[in-house]
């Protein structure tokens, strides 16, 4: 290699060449490796001196594996061209895909699954693929060719799947090929959009993107045209009332759209068909191309976040332009019509809409409220259902997934959260339904917004007052900041302890906790510490682990003064750990044993 590449760079004899060769081939295999790099090779083989009978005569012999690597970029100019030569002349023509070609693939399609081959290559191994799925020639039996021609797109499709994963240095070159052979461009852009967004660079991923949206002008111009259809106007009535739309679109926009004007094309079935298109289109892309854009969550590796090439913004800015286009969707959705057989949809595109759009619009809200009432309804009249779904998921499953979705939804609906930067992160939901344990399981920024968006509402800060008993540390938010919000401060704490049974409830860790708070606050009035439930009030560390809190030692040894008969008789008092005596307050229990009376009976719960 040093001779090669050193002082015989220009000249070098070819029984040397033809030892470099030869070594190469002979060394061990690396361990893990499918095909040696064949480094000396392809020097050997770029070399000057290279004898060009030689270089073809050994390609001649090469597996399809090692034409690869030798087709590589590090490859000298001379080997590229002998390559792709080899390449052609092994190469079969007029071979449509079929899938007996993934199990025995042709030489280009083994060439391709090299990773950093040469453009020259590349290319070459391209034209020599198979072409797509056969069209029907009028003759085979149209069932016959139906089923063979899926299982060619089967094929066609994991091809491309393949060659888009592996050559991620040629993406762009790739989408040049594409726009000269057009069975392949809708493939290849559903794969770099859909399958592996993240390993593609930010301004084609964009342009990727941009020309997939484009896509839904023609579903939103077909709905709208075969719904004129549907509702009493004649088709040529129809093209009149949508032709300055039909003169701004393309030729071939215009040719699909007309498809179904054709009177071939009038069935209910198909009619139905359109009119739902622009909805379809952003339910599909929603569950398909769109999915890892919409939730770059998702797309993991071994259970780990996936790096992508493209920024955060960017990505972000993509989710916010499919959601834009989604709003078009939500405004042209209808219930669906076909009350015997209820679908379950629209959630998934529905929940991207409200997590991606910065703001959404009342009468949106509005029409997702509908979207999720048909929802509903679906998912009651399939309850009890069983087996599987168009989607391939089981009827349970799916409805699980519905369920979930609709729980996601509503709070988006009820409280539109303000987007952070690109991605509505988080929606707490309608105030008026919300409890404490929610607020506290929130994280401190979104509770903070969530109390600034409503503001005033006094209902909601004693929720978030009550919340601290189930989380009271927060990094910077503090008991009394949110006790500041309140109309009345004072108040509240007394109206929360005195119905504390009724308004916190829970175990002896919410009791105590709230006990704590409130002793640990700068003043804690006798009218506030008497409303304390007795047991956790008394169970309230003071300065020392094993010492009363001082505030209520002071407090009771105040209540019941020297008499020895209310100290007993405190003493045997029906508070408890747990059960309804831990909720009897600590007032009420010292003045019935300091005036001898019956014990009350514990708060009501309810």
């Amino acid at each position: 290699m040093a001779l090669l590449t050193g002082p015989l760079a220009q000249s070098a004899p070819e029984w040397l060449l033809a030892t470099a060769v030869e070594s190469d081939l002979n060394r061990e295999p690396q361990p893990y490796m499918t095909t040696d790099r064949m480094e000396l090779t392809s020097v050997a083989l770029s070399h000057p001196a290279c004898p060009d009978a030689y270089r073809v005569r050994f390609l001649r012999e090469c597996t399809e594996a090692r034409l690869g690597v030798l087709g590589r970029r590090e490859g000298g100019a001379a080997l590229i061209r002998a390559v792709v030569g080899e390449l052609h002349r092994r190469s079969a023509t007029d071979l449509a895909i079929t899938p007996e070609l993934l199990t025995a693939p042709t030489p280009a399609q083994l060439v391709l699954g090299e990773h950093c081959l040469h453009e020259d290559v590349f290319v070459a191994a391209l034209d020599c693929l198979p072409s797509g799925p056969d069209k029907h020639d009028g003759e085979e039996d149209v069932e016959t060719w139906m089923e063979r021609h899926r299982a060619a797109s089967d094929a066609w499709d994991s091809m491309w799947s393949g060659i888009v994963r592996t050559q991620t240095v040629h993406h762009r070159r790739l989408l040049t090929w594409c726009a000269r052979h057009r069975d392949a461009d809708r493939v290849v852009r559903e794969h770099l959009l859909g399958s592996m967004p993240w390993h593609v660079e930010s301004s084609l991923l964009e342009e990727v993107a941009a020309h997939d949206l484009e896509h839904f002008g023609r579903a939103v111009l077909l709905t709208r045209i075969s719904r004129s259809c549907r509702d009493g106007l004649a088709p040529a009535q129809a093209r009149a009332r949508y032709a300055d739309e039909l003169a701004a679109a393309s030729q071939e926009e215009r040719d699909y759209v007309e498809r179904f004007l054709d009177a071939e094309m009038q069935s209910d079935y198909l009619q139905t068909m359109a009119c739902r298109s622009a909805v379809a289109w952003v339910e599909r892309a929603g569950k398909q191309t769109w999915r890892f854009l919409l939730n770059p969550g998702e797309a993991q590796r071994l259970g780990r976040p996936r790096e992508w090439l493209a920024s955060e913004e960017l990505v972000a800015a993509l989710g916010t332009r499919f959601a834009t286009i989604s709003l078009t969707a939500l405004s042209l959705w209808e219930p669906d019509p076909d009350s015997r057989y209820p679908a379950v949809r629209d959630l998934g595109w529905l929940h991207a809409l409200l997590v991606h759009l910065p703001e959404v619009p009342d009468e949106a809200r509005q029409k997702a409220r509908l979207v999720v009432q048909d929802t509903r309804r679906a998912l009651s009249a399939r309850s009890g259902a069983h087996g599987y779904s168009s989607s391939g998921h089981s009827t349970l499953e799916e409805n699980r997934r519905a369920k979930e979705l609709i729980a996601t939804i509503m709070p988006l609906v009820t409280d539109p959260v303000p987007a952070m930067p690109g991605r509505r992160t988080a929606s707490l939901g309608d105030p008026q339904g919300i409890g404490f344990k929610k607020l506290a399981d929130a994280d401190e920024d979104i509770l903070v917004a969530y109390l600034d968006r409503h503001m005033g509402n006094d209902t909601l800060v004693e929720e978030a007052l009550l919340s601290f008993a189930a989380r009271s540390y927060r990094k910077s938010l503090t008991f009394d900041d949110v006790l500041a919000r309140h109309s009345a401060p004072q108040q509240t704490l007394l109206d929360l302890t005195l119905h504390l049974r009724r308004r916190l409830g829970g175990g002896p860790d919410l009791r105590g906790s709230w006990a704590e708070i409130m002793l640990a606050r700068p003043e804690c009035p006798a009218e506030l510490l008497r409303l304390l439930p007795a047991w956790s009030a008394l169970k309230a560390r003071g300065p020392h682990y094993d010492t009363t809190h001082p505030a209520v030692a002071a407090y009771v040894t105040e209540a019941l003064g020297d008499s020895d008969e209310a100290w007993q008789r405190f003493a045997a008092s029906p508070m408890s750990h747990a059960g309804p005596g831990a909720w009897h307050r600590l007032g009420d229990l010292l003045d019935a044993a300091v005036n001898g009376t019956a014990w009350p009976a514990p708060p009501p719960a309810r």
